[in-house]
């Protein structure tokens, strides 16, 4: 790719791989296969004298200990360093490649249009919803393997007709969708991903392409009675691909029923494009795309679960100020800053299943529900530093050094104690949720005392009692001592 432009120089596709109960027997069974086809694209990049690159590989079915031994095989075989993807960065991925597509969609229009982007995948249907160019929020449906298997138990099964059978499975899995998303009048869809769509309507260098309602109702009827062979060739089809075919076109067919979209858009710009955007804005200072769709998707989920949302915002206030001022004490980089921020927006959502232990309940709906743009490792961070706001102590309570702490990857160890014990006092200073202080400053005096004036003139008791409660990890991490003082507004 040139990433200035991010047009395509060239694209070479690997052979197709034996197919398995699961994606880590696959690369395991044809690891021979797989290290021939990187020798080839290893010998392109040597014809194009390139030494930028990245070489990503999708962990969305394959679990950590497979992945790791996949990885250290490639690695000895062909002296490449795989980067796994999560699930979560995909789908930014894939966000990302639907505003791409969009500014070709919106050209030339006086109006921005609401859009949906429908992302098919192989293991998840992701629907993004976005209104004047800005990401609003995404449903995941997962569609994979496992469900690809058990469709084709039950339909093997019955006398009944396996079309009929396939709807009521794909209805049931987005019923509870149904119930979350309201039509917004004028919308576009955008389909992705759908290759057998893409190879029907997509013509040679196009990226983007409308269709009617009455084109795709005719392709669907075509198809879903096709026999998986004939549609193999009449879509050059990989064996894989197909089996996902028939399903994702009746998921397609019940998302254009319930949305009812004024227009239909195909597109083949992928998670490849989405990657593509993100080394580019890394190589160019200009403004590719708004970082703000993570922090988005965090808020979207805070609102969802009833957080407070004057509280978090003052919380995540608190925070930054805290970090930004103790940068040479704790040594952190902006990763980290983004992190706190997410944590700070997160850490209360447990508060919706039960107040007493809302802080392991916040964990236990981040570990369900993964921040997407997040990559495992920083999933888990954020989720950690929730967990790691409880104050509490007793049998079973999450703490600091404590056995579950001692059991977190090492890597990640320090960053958690560092960032949860940051944000334990940015949560004491509205511990009444009231934002009785407006402003504060921190001064870090020459004997390691770190004071914290709060500015208000309001009776901050509570807030007083908080701050010394949670002060205490952050004395024992940073090694200094922490004191709140109160200074009138009139000051």
């Amino acid at each position: 790719m040139n990433l200035k432009d991010l047009t395509i120089i060239e694209k070479i596709d690997s052979p197709s791989f034996a197919q398995a109960d699961s994606k880590s027997e696959v690369f395991e069974n044809d690891m021979e296969k797989i290290c021939i086809a990187i020798d080839g694209f290893k010998q392109k990049l040597k014809e194009y004298r390139i030494e930028d690159f990245k070489f990503y590989a999708n962990q969305q079915l394959i679990d950590d200990l497979s992945a790791s031994y996949i990885a250290d095989q490639i690695k000895v075989r062909t002296g490449l360093q795989v980067e796994w993807l999560s699930g979560s960065q995909i789908v930014y991925a894939k966000v990302l490649s639907g505003i791409k597509s969009f500014s070709k969609v919106q050209r030339g229009k006086t109006e921005t249009i609401p859009i949906y982007l429908l992302s098919l995948g192989s293991a998840m249907i992701n629907l993004s919803y976005f209104e004047n160019h800005k990401f609003a929020s995404t449903w995941s449906l997962p569609l994979g393997p496992r469900e690809i298997q058990e469709i084709n138990e039950i339909t093997t099964t019955t006398p009944n007709n396996p079309i009929d059978v396939i709807k009521d499975y794909i209805g049931a899995k987005i019923g509870h969708l149904t119930r979350q998303i309201k039509p917004s009048a004028n919308a576009a869809i955008m389909i992705q991903h759908a290759d057998s769509l893409s190879n029907k309507y997509l013509h040679e260098n196009d990226t983007v392409t409308r269709i009617t309602s009455k084109e795709f109702d005719q392709f669907y009827k075509n198809t879903v009675n096709m026999p998986a062979s004939y549609m193999m060739q009449e879509y050059q089809l990989e064996p894989a691909v197909a089996e996902h075919t028939l399903p994702n076109l009746i998921a397609i067919r019940k998302f254009i029923k319930l949305l009812k979209p004024d227009e239909i858009y195909i597109t083949d710009m992928s998670v490849i494009t989405g990657l593509l955007m993100q080394e580019a804005k890394k190589h160019t200072n200009k403004e590719i795309y708004s970082d703000d769709i993570i922090t988005t998707f965090a808020k979207n989920m805070a609102n969802r679960y009833l957080v407070d949302e004057n509280h978090a915002k003052e919380v995540e206030r608190f925070a930054l100020h805290i970090f930004d001022r103790l940068r040479h004490v704790h040594m952190l980089n902006e990763k980290d800053r983004k992190l706190l921020t997410l944590a700070a927006i997160v850490d209360d959502v447990g508060n919706f299943i039960n107040q007493s232990s809302r802080y392991e309940e916040s964990a236990e709906i981040l570990n369900a529900n993964k921040l997407i743009g997040l990559s495992e490792k920083e999933n888990e961070i954020v989720k950690e530093i929730c967990r790691y706001q409880t104050i509490d102590e007793g049998p079973g309570k999450p703490d600091i050094g404590g056995h579950h702490y001692r059991n977190l990857d090492s890597h990640i160890q320090l960053q958690v104690a560092k960032l949860s014990a940051i944000l334990r006092i940015a949560i004491a200073l509205d511990a009444s949720h009231k934002q009785k202080i407006k402003q504060i400053v921190v001064s870090l005096k020459e004997d390691n005392q770190l004071i914290i004036h709060a500015k208000t003139n309001a009776d901050i008791t509570l807030e007083r009692w908080s701050f010394n409660k949670r002060a205490k990890l952050f004395e024992e991490v940073f090694g200094i001592k922490v004191s709140l003082k109160q200074e009138g507004m009139n000051r």
